[in-house]
């Protein structure tokens, strides 16, 4: 077999090269891309484009061949890059060529895979920058978490948490658990905390993860996201749920099913606002709600009750809130964005 020629230098002098990371799975893509952040040292900045802004981000060019002032160390990240014509890699690779040498490009294809096949457009393999990573080992691929993957996945998880896995644990997460890493992350975080000081995960914890698909939950956040005046009853069970939750055994409080669950509704929100109805799996008698919904919240809404979810469980986790009080507040704000009331921070990304 020949030897697979080298890319010239003209390719590569730039120190740090570039990296092309393929994996459906944002949340896996976030964390791969914190990694590579932490690499270049604690000041590394992060800026992120999208490869499916119609027109692209002019703004992209002078970040990928402008060298920083302070020389800071900057991961310029292009998000779904999958999406891009072959003109614009075109450009992208004699961009590589002025690269600032302060700057990791690093390009996301975030298709779904087929047949347990990357979505590699034929073209890109044929451009220097496909070669290039090809050649220095700049290319990380993941399918996300399938059948296949999530049993390391929990495995690197507990090994980083110094947790121990009983007999039979690992099977019966695998079971339970969904398979976007986003809500998987909220799911752990809830076991670790309930191992406390013993370190270990038994089969039998797998009953505080919560149920994800179609659900009561459904219903509760429809009845949020309502107005008071038009339907005062949905509103007030949903409330009444919430107020009654102090009482219940903590077995049966709902705060971190309720985090749980919208994660996984804020990803299928995402996909139906982006146009991708054929990868939500849910209900079909309940689809054209949460699609109403996502459009009324656009990408800027949906990354708000992100945000929210994700605040709401750090603070659990972290002791620095009470469950009970973090669920009537992250109620209040989640209703308040659902109706509308509350205009959601940041651009529409």
């Amino acid at each position: 077999m020949p030897q697979q020629a080298r890319p010239n230098a003209s390719a590569t002098r730039a120190w740090r090269g570039h990296r092309v990371l393929i994996c459906p799975d944002a949340e896996l893509l976030r964390r791969r891309i914190a990694k590579l952040a932490a690499g270049l040292g604690s000041n590394a900045e992060r800026k992120i484009f999208w490869g499916d802004d119609e027109p692209f981000p002019q703004a992209f060019w002078p970040q990928l061949t402008t060298q920083n002032l302070f020389s800071t160390p900057t991961v310029v990240v292009l998000r779904r890059a999958e999406s891009l014509k072959a003109e614009v890699w075109d450009r992208i690779d004699e961009g590589l060529k002025l690269q600032a040498s302060t700057v990791l490009p690093v390009f996301c294809l975030e298709g779904r895979w087929k047949d347990a096949k990357p979505p590699v457009p034929a073209f890109l393999t044929k451009r220097g920058l496909w070669t290039a990573a090809e050649s220095c080992g700049w290319i990380w691929q993941s399918p996300g978490l399938t059948d296949a993957t999530l049993p390391k996945f929990i495995d690197t998880w507990a090994a980083e948490k110094g947790l121990a896995l009983d007999a039979g644990a690992k099977p019966a997460l695998c079971d339970a658990l969904p398979r976007d890493a986003f809500a998987v992350g909220l799911e752990l975080d809830k076991l670790e905390l309930a191992a406390g000081e013993t370190r270990r995960i038994d089969a039998s914890m797998v009953e505080l993860i919560a149920p994800h698909g179609d659900m009561e939950f459904f219903d509760f956040i429809r009845a949020l996201s309502a107005d008071p005046a038009a339907e005062p009853e949905a509103v007030r069970g949903a409330w009444s749920r919430v107020l009654d939750d102090r009482l219940r055994p903590a077995n049966d409080k709902i705060l971190f099913q309720l985090l749980g669950y919208m994660s996984w509704q804020a990803r299928q929100m995402w996909l139906l606002n982006e146009g991708e109805e054929h990868k939500v799996r849910m209900n079909p008698r309940d689809k054209p709600a949460l699609a109403r919904m996502a459009k009324r919240l656009g990408r800027a809404g949906i990354a708000r009750v992100i945000e929210l979810t994700l605040d709401a469980n750090l603070g659990v986790i972290s002791g620095q809130r009470r469950p009970d009080d973090t669920l009537e507040a992250y109620v209040a704000r989640l209703s308040e964005l659902l109706r509308g009331a509350a205009a959601p921070a940041g651009g529409t990304r």
